[in-house]
């Protein structure tokens, strides 16, 4: 803006009137054109926005629209795809019409700035843009409501679907909410702004991984990590590949944020949805006596009032025989627990190096848990979720599911609803004349004896294989009991302990017991053929069973939840006049003596809610939203006919949510070709190592940097594969959080600030740990007479996000 000082020399208003006494005819005449082109140039960007917007959502402008000589040729897929050509050869004139006025615009620009002194010539060119500021919003506002008139995707009393908002609190939502609402939780709108912070660790990490850096940095981490001691030997150079890979990658990234910013501005001149969108969500996200989630069942919004929701907790964890409520929280205590347990196991050569490394948990958080509620069943009751990634045995967890993998015996298992379909064509057609049954175990995991369980692991180990593990029975038997139990959470500010069953959340749990109910099948299989059981497949704890029609499904479900205490069964049998039955979400029709009919089966909890078109992700997603429906038809799908109608619902779906018909015509017409066409045989390429880059998605920009960082590490590491992953932050699920909060002192891979009380001088560090205990470490070396003043996480720590083995941040040497 223009100084107080230009304002009282030069005259705001009657400007035209000034010039012509001080400047004369000619350098009004050039100001007068410098305005007009200023004014067209900016009008023309805005239709070429507009244009573009209508080009990506599948609107055509009314200008297009034509008549013919038969009415009936308005809907042909020609007419639509003549309007679709001439869209484009519209954007491309504008185009030129900008260039053309972008030249006489500058030409204008420099004459009139030859011709005036400098302060004259900046005082004007406020003028200009003041002047023009409201011809242009008006103009936006114009176009804004025709974008409007014209999109189907705004159409409430058309797209908008009920089902998938269901309302259970006192709050009564306005149709504008619902409609936002409606959209699900994953929805995404465009980001207000990004981390250049965060853009430049991900890509200093994948520098890391790129090169040999990062190898080379593994045993400096590992001792940082330990007791956070810099090694001051540890210096490297950079040869001129990394080097030149640096520098390429320096310049890309500061090209992308330079375009992420412009990105901005320019996404900001059509916001007048996702500025809507986000002040519903904020006064919703304001309302704390309500919470927000999505339902146990399918896609949708749920909301429910936040102490309904509480006290439905509360009466979960009220069970005694399943939780108790603790007095302190345990994380620091279990987590040193465990790592004395493997430092000593490591010590003793009874785990590798790799296994130390890969269990040892560092900075680990206490589980979380939340409700999901179950609004299929009445009354509705909430489903215990707990989020246990980061705990202190989450990767003791991983790392025994992996040397415990090769217990499985996949004779009787489903591995999902493809091998399913895929076994069931395959049974000879006499089976087809016994009755089908399913067979659900109630709450499998909680009920899961965690005792007899690891015995049956540690006898199949040590009795029954010729070879045992190296890690001795008891340790084995420690680490087993160290992974499936001592499982605390976080709820409501307080902290409760798992008392029975195996651990929810841990990636052991599916393991343990996949291996209980195995052992469970192999004991009872005779017991199995007694009851008339003929064919009998698991998918986890769904079971689909081929029985003797003789016998009544109800006493057979009764006999086999007698065979076990944990296990208790119940059952649905097929339908007695069409012979179906669902599972797995497929429809089963039994043809006694042909064989099995498979169709697409959807629950009554489905809202035919997908990624909606108009939601700012990468089209690849929306892409994989259509084509992963349409891949599913064709391999469950026994019949053309039942194809047939299944693309019809994939079609309609696809409308629902704003999809426009050619892009999902496309994607069908390809997976059919891909099913029966044989593909043409790719040469066979070596074996690479991929690396992943995470960017942050804002349209164009981020899909032309992804390509260009690719180009870059091909020509100097051409065995590097590079995985792009676009970051979508901004979505409307965000702004809801049901999960406790991690308290601070329990942070881990932050960087803190530390202030002297006395002197004002402020120490900055990071650490991997717990931010508690590196607290204490500096209060104990300032030996209590210079005290330090912490800043809390709200004002000055500033977290930041690090990944699993991340390269610390220290004074020494320089690594590049």
């Amino acid at each position: 803006m223009y100084s107080c000082n230009d304002e009282n020399r030069y005259p705001t208003f009657h400007v035209e009137h000034y010039i012509r006494q001080h400047y004369g005819s000619r350098f009004l005449y050039i100001y007068r054109n410098v305005k007009k082109y200023y004014y067209r140039l900016n009008a023309v960007q805005l239709d070429i926005v507009f244009l573009k917007t209508c080009r990506s959502k599948d609107i055509i402008p009314s200008f297009l629209w034509f008549k013919t000589a038969n009415d009936h040729l308005s809907s042909s897929p020609v007419y639509k795809a003549c309007q679709r050509k001439l869209l484009n050869v519209e954007i491309d004139g504008k185009r030129k019409k900008l260039n053309e006025l972008k030249e006489l615009y500058e030409s204008s620009l420099d004459e009139i700035r030859e011709l005036s002194p400098a302060d004259f010539f900046e005082h004007l060119y406020q003028i200009i843009i003041l002047d023009c500021a409201r011809l242009l919003e008006e103009k936006q506002r114009t176009l804004n409501k025709k974008l409007l008139s014209l999109s189907p995707v705004n159409n409430s009393a058309r797209f908008y679907n009920p089902k998938v908002v269901t309302n259970l609190s006192s709050r009564v939502l306005s149709n504008e909410e619902l409609i936002c609402l409606a959209n699900g939780l994953d929805y995404s709108l465009p980001p207000k702004s990004i981390s250049s912070m965060n853009v430049a660790s991900n890509v200093e990490t994948f520098f890391h991984r790129i090169t040999d850096v990062y190898e080379h940095q593994k045993k400096f981490m590992n001792e940082h990590q330990d007791n956070e001691v810099i090694v001051k030997s540890d210096l490297r150079v950079l040869n001129t590949k990394e080097l030149t890979l640096a520098s390429d990658l320096s310049s890309l990234t500061k090209s992308f944020l330079q375009k992420a910013d412009r990105h901005q501005i320019q996404k900001n001149k059509f916001n007048f949805e996702q500025k809507n969108y986000r002040k519903l969500m904020q006064e919703l996200k304001n309302d704390t006596s309500i919470i927000a989630t999505r339902p146990d069942k399918g896609k949708g919004v749920v909301l429910m009032d936040k102490q309904e929701y509480v006290n439905k907790m509360h009466s979960i964890l009220n069970d005694s025989s399943k939780f108790a409520s603790l007095s302190e929280d345990p994380t620091v205590t279990r987590e040193n627990s465990l790592i004395s347990l493997l430092r000593k196991l490591h010590d003793q050569g009874h785990i590798t190096n790799q296994f130390y490394y890969r269990a040892r948990p560092t900075g680990s958080k206490p589980r979380r848990l939340y409700g999901l509620p179950k609004i299929h069943k009445q009354p509705v009751s909430l489903r215990p979720v707990l989020s246990s990634i980061g705990t202190f045995n989450y990767r003791l967890g991983k790392v025994l599911t992996q040397m415990l993998s090769d217990l499985i015996d996949k004779k009787r298992l489903i591995r999902d609803s493809f091998s399913f379909v895929k076994d069931l064509h395959t049974l000879d057609d006499p089976l087809s004349t016994y009755k089908m049954v399913s067979f659900d175990i109630v709450s499998l995991y909680t009920n899961v004896p965690v005792d007899e369980t690891i015995n049956i692991i540690l006898k199949e180990l040590y009795e029954t294989r010729p070879v045992p593990p190296t890690i001795e029975r008891n340790d084995l038997k420690k680490l087993l009991t160290f992974a499936t139990t001592k499982s605390h959470f976080l709820f409501d500010g307080k902290i409760y302990d798992q008392i029975d069953g195996v651990s929810m959340g841990s990636p052991l749990a599916p393991l343990v017991a996949e291996i209980f109910l195995q052992e469970f099948e192999k004991k009872n299989s005779s017991v199995f053929e007694k009851l008339g059981i003929i064919y009998w497949k698991r998918y986890v704890d769904d079971t689909f069973v081929l029985l003797n029609p003789e016998f009544c499904a109800e006493k057979v479900c009764t006999e086999l939840s007698k065979l076990h205490p944990s296990v208790k069964f119940t059952s649905q049998e097929e339908d007695a006049v069409t012979h179906k039955l669902s599972f797995l979400d497929v429809r089963i029709q039994r043809q006694e003596g042909k064989g099995f009919q498979t169709r697409i089966y959807r629950k009554p909890s489905f809202t035919g809610l997908i990624t909606k078109w108009n939601s700012f992700v990468p089209k690849t997603y929306k892409y994989n939203s259509i084509s992963t429906m349409v891949f599913r038809a064709i391999q469950i799908c026994s019949s053309y006919k039942a194809l047939h109608a299944e693309l019809q619902i994939i079609r309609k779906i696809s409308k629902k949510n704003g999809y426009p018909t050619n892009f999902v015509e496309s994607i069908i017409k390809r997976q059919l070709n891909i099913k029966y066409v044989p593909p043409i045989p790719r040469p066979t390429t070596l074996s690479t190592d991929t690396v992943v880059l995470k960017i942050p998605y804002l349209g164009k920009e981020s899909q032309v940097y992804g390509k260009l960082v690719t180009s870059s590490v091909a020509k100097q590491y051409p065995l590097k594969k590079v995985r792009v992953v676009y970051d979508v932050s901004d979505r409307i699920g965000r702004n809801f959080i049901i999960k406790d909060a991690v308290p601070d002192d329990l942070k881990s891979g932050v960087v803190y600030e530390a202030t002297c009380s006395q002197c004002n001088n402020s120490y900055i560090g990071q650490t991997y740990r717990y931010l508690k205990t590196r607290i204490n470490e500096h209060l104990s070396d300032q030996k209590k007479f210079l005290p330090i003043t912490l800043k809390m996480p709200e004002l000055n720590k500033k977290k930041k996000k690090v990944s699993q083995n991340p390269v610390p941040l220290y004074t020494g040497p320089i690594t590049r």
